[in-house]
């Protein structure tokens, strides 16, 4: 059973936004897939994550950016760990489309630390100070949170360093199964077998079953059934529908098939899932619902990035500006810094760089 003790979700999809922010200890031990842009940022512990091109233990402290629809899987190094992890989604089908651009071009999946993509790191960091800043106040800011988010997919779009090397081999075996997951997508919720797939698709049966086992790990049944489980966490969460209505809308047989697939997937039966969500609630006295509030524990897991950001004022590889009190602290790891007074009885630093 996971510890959903320290569960937050901040939900944007709930009123139609497209920011999502989750903290969570969840081990995810399946490759999944979405169309957002997800950055996951590890508040404790240590978890792996793994791409169809890389694999990267990540520390405390370390992040994660995820492309849209890039193929990956995030668990805890070690099953026992009591990891936390904090998540953000931006999804793109719920903005202007010329807003967005062309997602698939514009971001690469990438790790962030203190020592790789250092100043995209920080950056992202103090983003994320921002909006958690955001959320424990008591009355959210829209425009605020509207341009954090702009400046999260900024960063995220222009500044991730990002090598030849990284880049996706574009095989015809990997463009198959991109034509074989979206079909998936498309008619999950449909009475679906692997010879109506190859059959759409003009593979064979063994071609596609092959296919699905080289890039998921899964046999075609099994991710079928995740992907009917994941799309109906929404549902779920809002709690009208009984557990064995979401089975059957979702495609899978029984409330029994349901549970034993979301167990998988999330280490918990979804009745107590929901349960916990719906606990971290507020209501008023006339029961009409409130925003999730974040906790003392859960504040204390955000307490750095809040403080942080507000610190760290610039920073770059071997560049690092940072308020301490009333003073400021410049650090220059590599190079010469020359002080030029003004005639106004100023200075100008300039900084150059060693090569």
């Amino acid at each position: 059973m996971q510890n959903m003790e320290l569960y937050y979700d901040f939900s944007g999809q709930k009123f139609g936004y497209p920011l999502s922010l989750s903290i969570n200890g969840f081990s995810r031990n399946i490759f999944s897939r979405q169309s957002s842009l997800e950055i996951s940022y590890v508040l404790k512990g240590t978890y792996e994550v793994v791409t169809t091109e890389f694999s990267y233990t990540l520390q405390e402290r370390d992040m994660v950016v995820i492309a849209p629809d890039d193929i990956h899987m995030l668990h805890k190094k070690e099953p026992g760990d009591a990891g936390i992890i904090l998540t953000i989604h931006i999804d793109f089908s719920r903005m202007a489309g010329a807003m967005v651009g062309d997602i698939h071009t514009g971001f690469r999946t990438a790790i962030c630390t203190e020592q790789r993509n250092r100043e995209s790191y920080f950056r992202l960091r103090s983003k994320m100070g921002e909006l958690a800043q955001e959320l424990m106040a008591e009355s959210n800011d829209l425009y605020h949170m509207n341009v954090i988010m702009m400046e999260i997919l900024h960063i995220a779009a222009s500044e991730t360093a990002f090598s030849v090397d990284d880049l996706p081999l574009h095989t015809d075996y990997h463009e198959n199964y991109m034509k074989a997951i979206k079909y998936i997508d498309g008619h999950y919720q449909e009475h679906l077998t692997l010879g109506d797939m190859a059959r759409q698709l003009s593979f064979s049966p063994s071609y596609t079953s092959k296919l699905m086992k080289r890039f998921t790990g899964l046999p075609f049944v099994k991710y079928l059934a995740y992907v009917r489980v994941r799309a109906s966490l929404e549902t779920l969460l809002e709690g009208r529908e009984s557990i064995e209505k979401i089975a059957l809308d979702y495609g899978l047989p029984s409330s029994k098939a349901y549970t034993e697939v979301f167990r998988e997937l999330y280490g918990i039966v979804p009745s107590a899932y929901r349960k916990q969500f719906q606990k971290n609630m507020k209501y008023s006295e006339g029961e009409d619902k409130q925003k999730m509030v974040l906790d003392r524990e859960q504040k204390e897991l955000l307490r750095h990035l809040v403080e942080e950001q507000a610190q760290v004022l610039y920073c770059s590889e071997g560049l690092s500006l940072q308020k301490e009190g009333e003073e400021l602290r410049l650090t220059v790891d590599r190079g010469r810094v020359e002080i030029d007074p003004t005639p106004e009885g100023g200075m100008v630093l300039r900084i150059s760089k060693e090569t």
